[in-house]
Parts: structure tokens; sequence; C-alpha cells
């Protein structure tokens, strides 16, 4: 424990994790009011301070946990029969997302997670729709690409998402399906993670310094939910989720220091 407190000591004097910090618990916010987002903001800030890889370990610690809570409340809202397929697609292409985030270049991998997000959020912003079959094999397929971008880039969720959205479900259902979607992909990742030797002890201590905050958020973001409209629900995320990405971009790394 004291080894602990003098770490813990250390790190909260870097301004670079007390910013983290306020952004974890933004994102807790926008994670409990939506449903989705996390990787999408904690992501690229984080990766533009500590690097892709211990931006990665510490998305899916504090992800893991907290949000039990949140997927055990939302859990009569959730359709299986959509979101089974998704999370085996999902555990296919794992690994290949590992592969990358062990071997891409760090500056390369923070563009590639930046602009990820900026195109994922101009199709759902967009209103676009997906107009095609919606059958087990699709769901797979969208599953699978978030396998792999949420190893390689913590975006489990934009594929998905777009598929999600395109549906006739009611935003409650999405919600509940993206919570539990996450969830379980974040074991997923966990495991995957372990043994492909991506964490630190440095991302578990800086992870569980932001947790505190997250769960704050997540049950700040819960209250909200119930009171807001479609459009509002939508519209929020899809703001905090571009002001990250545009924010963390490698161009920007003097504003962020």
């Amino acid at each position: 424990m004291t080894h602990f407190l003098e770490i813990s000591s250390t790190l909260l004097g870097e301004t670079a994790m007390l910013i983290v910090i306020a952004v974890v618990f933004i994102t807790g916010v926008i994670r409990g009011f939506a449903g989705f987002g996390s990787g999408m903001i904690i992501g690229p800030t984080t990766a533009a301070f500590f690097g892709p890889q211990m931006a990665l370990a510490m998305i899916s610690i504090i992800d893991a946990l907290p949000t039990l809570p949140l997927a055990w409340s939302a859990r009569k809202n959730v359709n299986w029969r959509e979101l089974l397929p998704v999370v085996v697609g999902y555990a296919a292409l794992v690994p290949a997302g590992i592969w990358l985030l062990k071997s891409g270049d760090p500056i390369a991998l923070r563009w590639f997670i930046s602009i990820s997000i900026l195109v994922a959020v101009a199709i759902l912003w967009s209103g676009w729709k997906y107009h095609g079959p919606r059958n087990k094999p699709i769901s797979f397929s969208f599953g699978a690409l978030g396998g792999f971008m949420g190893a390689a880039a913590a975006l489990p969720g934009p594929s998905v998402l777009i598929y999600w959205l395109a549906s006739t479900a009611k935003a409650i259902e999405v919600r509940a399906n993206m919570i539990w979607y996450l969830f379980l992909t974040d074991i997923l990742i966990i495991i995957g993670y372990l043994f492909s030797d991506i964490y630190s002890w440095e991302a578990f201590y800086r992870a569980i310094l932001c947790i505190p905050g997250y769960l704050i958020g997540i049950w700040i973001g819960s209250q909200f939910f119930s009171a807001a409209s479609e459009t509002v629900y939508r519209t929020i995320a899809f703001i905090m989720i571009l002001i990250a990405a545009i924010v963390s971009i490698p161009l920007l790394d003097g504003l962020l220091r």
C-alpha cells in the first residue's frame, strides 16, 4: 500500500496525468449517458501523452470492472440475437489488431486512431444508414471489424454502432446492446493483451487513478439518459468524440503539452 501511495503521489504530480483523469471523468459521463465513447475519447488523448500501447492498456483496465453496474442495469433491454454473432466476430480478429498495435510505429498508430475516429463520427453523424441484409454472417462481419479496430486502436464501437443505429431498434435497445458488447469485448481484449505482454505496472497504476472519476462520471451520465431525447443522446456523444479526435492528432502535440 505504501508503495502504491508513493507511486500515486508521483503520477498525480504530472500535468499530463491530471488532464487524463479529467478526460476520463468526462468520458464516464458520456459512457453512462450514451453507452459508448470510452475508447473514442480516452484513446487519442491518452495516446498523445503516453503512447498508443500505454493508452490502450489503460483503457482496457479503466473500462472493465467499473461498467459492471452499468451492464447489470441494461441487461433487460439487450437483444441477444443481435449481440452474440457480433461478439463472436469480434473475437475472431482481435489477434490481428494486437499484432498491429505491437508492430506499428507509435506516431503512425496515433494518426490511425484519430483519423479512424473522425471517419466514424462523420459517418454516424451524417445519418447514413446501412440498408444491406441483417443476418448472422453480416453481424459477424461488423463485429470482426470492431475486433480489429478495438485491439489496434481502442475503437471497438464505431462499426457496430453504425450497424445498430441503422436498424429500427429504439435508443434504449441500442444503448443496452452497446453496453453489453463493450463489456464482453473488454474481457476478450484483456485476455488478448495479457497473452501479448501489452500491460505494464505503470499502465495499471495510471488506470487505477482514473477509475474513481470514471465511476462518478458513469453514474452522472446514467441519470441524464432517461430524460434525454434520441437526438440529444446522439449529438452530445458525437460532439465530445469529435473534440477528442481533433485535439489529439499528432500535429497538435504542442497544444496538449
